[in-house]
Formats: C-alpha cells, sequence, structure tokens
C-alpha cells in the first residue's frame, strides 16, 4: 500500500488543535499500530476531498473476553476549537478488519481520530489498522 507508519499518540481528552500538537500533520494514507488502555488519539492529519477512512483490527486484550467487545473511533477537526465531526463507528475485536469512512470533512483542515473503549477500564487493548482517502 506503500503507507508510512505513524504512531498514535496518549489521548490527554484536551483539544489538539491545529499547530498544537508539537507534531507535523501527517498526510494519508497511513499505517499504524494502537495498545492503549482507555484511548488514544492519532497524529492530525489533512483529509483528502472531505472524506477519511479508518480500518481498524483487534489483536488481543488482557480482558480474557475481549473477542465480545468493542471500540469506538471518533473523528475529529482540530481546526481552531475541536469538533466532532459525524457519527462514531463502533468496532468489533474479533480479529477481522472492519472499516468505516467519514465524508463532509473540511479539506484544508487539520483532523484526528480517537479510538477509546468504555469497558474494563484496566485492561489493555491492542491491534493495528490503517488510515486513508478512500
Amino acid at each position: 500500500m506503500g503507507a508510512v507508519e505513524v504512531d498514535l499518540l496518549p489521548d490527554t481528552r484536551q483539544d489538539r488543535p491545529s499547530g498544537q500538537v508539537g507534531i507535523q500533520a501527517s498526510y494519508l494514507p497511513f499505517t499504524f499500530s494502537y495498545d492503549f488502555t482507555s484511548s488514544l488519539v492519532s497524529r492530525t492529519f489533512w483529509p483528502v476531498a472531505g472524506r477519511a477512512c479508518v480500518s481498524l483490527r483487534g489483536g488481543g486484550s488482557t480482558d480474557p473476553v475481549y473477542f465480545l467487545r468493542e471500540v469506538k473511533v471518533e473523528m475529529w477537526d482540530a481546526y481552531g476549537t475541536d469538533t466532532r465531526r459525524g457519527q462514531v463507528a463502533r468496532y468489533p475485536l474479533n480479529g477481522g478488519y472492519y472499516g468505516y469512512c467519514w465524508n463532509g470533512l473540511i479539506a484544508g483542515h487539520e483532523h484526528y481520530f480517537r479510538i477509546t473503549k468504555d469497558w474494563n477500564h484496566g485492561a489493555r487493548v491492542w491491534g493495528s489498522g490503517w488510515t486513508s482517502p478512500l
């Protein structure tokens, strides 16, 4: 696919407005791996033609029934005051890849996505994924 690997960042639950993340925004596509207990955010990126897609695969968890669980992904516009865009996508952690695309994003605005879970707050969950314009 030719995508660069981009690390996800600890989620401080604070806004990540453009120019204040300390790491330059990425271009699409990029691949990533994740490992967290409550939430992570991506680096900022520029959507292409108002669209961005995330595909996610759950790899494992310290929760013994993680394969019955799901994580949520939110898309955020980082321009000015952060604004959540579109619906929250839910991804099962059963080992398969699942994708979701957000349309109507504002081209020229930096965006980021946030992965969260609301079950077993002490359990780690890990996996991989990719973000692309298609």
